[in-house]
C-alpha cells in the first residue's frame, strides 16, 4: 500500500511542476555560433562524403521580424577552405512562448527542389514556388509539450489550380511530430536531445462524390528529422532523399537527393591566411533547370592551368570540358547533357590550390 501512496505523491508533485520551456534549448546570449558539416545523400540515403560542405550559423541579435520579436540566425556554406571568406546569405527566425518553439517558414532549401517540379510541369502560368511562398509564416513547429508520436497539423490547406489549361485540386500540409528523446553524439559532446519530424507536402486530390472527403494522392512530402538539444538549439538535420510523384498531372517521376547537417567543434581543412584570387568566380548556370544545354561563366583571375568537371551527385566524374591553360578573363562554356538522366550535377572549377562547386539540374 505505501508503495501506492508514494506513486500518487509523485503523480501529484509532477503536475505542478513547470512545463519544459521551448526557450531553454535556445542559447541566452547573442555572437553564439554554430558549425556543422553538411553532406550530401543519394537516392538511397548513403552519404556523399567526397561533397561535403560546411555550414556556420550564428545568433545575432533580436529583432522585430513579421510583428514577433525573433532571434534572427544567419548562415552560411561553403568548402572548407573558402567558407571564412564568404558572407552569410541566409536567415532563420525563432521565437518562443512557453512550451512552443515558433520558426518563420519559408521556402528556403526547398526552393531548388520546388524550381525542379516547376520546370517538369512547365506551364509559365502556374509556380510550385510560389505557392508554397503564400503559405510563409510563424508556425510553432516545436512543441515540447506535444505528447511523443502525436502529429500535429500547422497548415492544411486545400486549393484548386490551373496548369496546361486542366483544373487540378491540391492540398497543401505542413505537420509535425514529436519523437522520443535520444541520445546523440557529436564532436562537440552527447546530448540528450528532443527529436521532431517536420513535414511538408503537397497532394494531389481526388474528389468522390459528397458526402465522402476529399482523398489526398501525396505528390511530394519533404521529411526532414532534426535534434534539438538544451542551450544548443539545432545539433543535427536528415532531410532524405525524396520522391516526387508527377504521374497524376504530366506522367513525370523524379528523386531529389537529400542531406544531412551535423554539428561539429571546428572545420578542417581551414588556413589562417589564403589568398584567394579577387577575380576568381563561378556563376550559376544558366538556365537551370535545364534541357539538354546550359551555359557555365566564371571568371580567371590569373594565367593558369585551369579545369572545369562535371559530377553526378554520387561524386562519379561525368564530364571534362575545360582541361588547359587559360588567360585572365571572363569565359562561357556551353554543356550539352544529351545522353545523361535527369538529376542534380555539380560543375566544379579548378585553378591552382582553389576550386568552387555549384549545383545544377538536368530535367528531361
Amino acid at each position: 500500500m505505501k508503495y501506492l501512496y508514494s506513486i500518487i505523491v509523485i503523480l501529484l508533485l509532477s503536475s505542478f511542476l513547470p512545463a519544459q520551456q521551448a526557450s531553454d534549448y535556445f542559447p541566452d546570449q547573442t555572437g553564439f555560433t554554430w558549425i556543422y558539416k553538411v553532406t550530401p545523400l543519394d537516392s538511397a540515403n548513403n552519404p556523399i562524403i567526397s561533397q561535403t560542405l560546411f555550414r556556420i550559423d550564428s545568433f545575432t541579435t533580436n529583432i522585430e521580424y513579421e510583428d514577433s520579436l525573433a532571434n534572427e540566425v544567419i548562415s552560411k556554406e561553403g568548402t572548407a577552405q573558402l567558407i571564412n571568406l564568404l558572407p552569410f546569405t541566409d536567415s532563420s527566425y525563432y521565437y518562443f512562448n512557453g512550451p512552443y518553439g515558433n520558426e518563420y517558414v519559408n521556402v528556403g532549401r526547398l526552393e531548388l527542389f520546388l524550381t525542379a517540379l516547376d520546370s517538369i510541369v512547365a506551364d509559365s502560368n502556374f509556380s510550385f514556388v510560389k505557392i508554397f511562398r503564400s503559405f510563409e509564416n510563424w508556425y510553432s513547429t516545436f512543441r515540447f509539450d506535444s505528447n511523443i508520436n502525436q502529429k500535429y497539423t500547422l497548415l492544411s490547406a486545400d486549393t484548386t489550380v490551373v496548369i496546361n489549361g486542366a483544373d487540378i485540386p491540391l492540398r497543401f500540409e505542413y505537420n509535425a511530430v514529436r519523437l522520443d528523446d535520444e541520445n546523440l553524439d557529436t564532436d562537440i559532446g552527447s546530448f540528450l536531445c528532443k527529436k521532431f519530424i517536420r513535414e511538408r507536402g503537397i497532394s494531389f486530390l481526388i474528389i468522390p462524390p459528397p458526402p465522402l472527403p476529399p482523398i489526398p494522392i501525396p505528390i511530394a512530402f519533404f521529411n526532414d528529422s532534426i535534434w534539438v538539444a538544451e542551450n544548443n538549439w539545432i545539433v543535427q538535420s536528415i532531410l532524405p532523399s525524396t520522391a516526387i510523384d508527377l504521374s497524376l498531372i504530366t506522367g513525370d517521376t523524379l528523386t531529389i537527393p537529400g542531406i544531412s547537417a551535423i554539428i561539429t567543434d571546428k572545420i578542417t581543412g581551414i588556413k589562417n591566411q589564403i589568398d584567394v584570387p579577387k577575380k576568381f568566380s563561378l556563376s550559376q548556370n544558366f538556365p537551370n533547370p535545364f534541357n539538354p544545354e546550359t551555359n557555365i561563366q566564371f571568371v580567371v583571375a590569373h594565367t593558369g592551368p585551369v579545369k572545369l568537371k562535371i559530377f553526378d551527385i554520387l561524386g562519379s566524374e561525368i564530364a571534362v570540358l575545360v582541361d588547359e591553360e587559360l588567360s585572365s578573363g571572363n569565359y562561357n562554356i556551353r554543356f550539352k547533357a544529351e545522353g545523361l538522366p535527369s538529376g542534380i550535377y555539380i560543375y566544379t572549377l579548378e585553378t591552382g590550390k582553389f576550386s568552387l562547386s555549384r549545383k545544377m539540374i538536368l530535367l528531361k
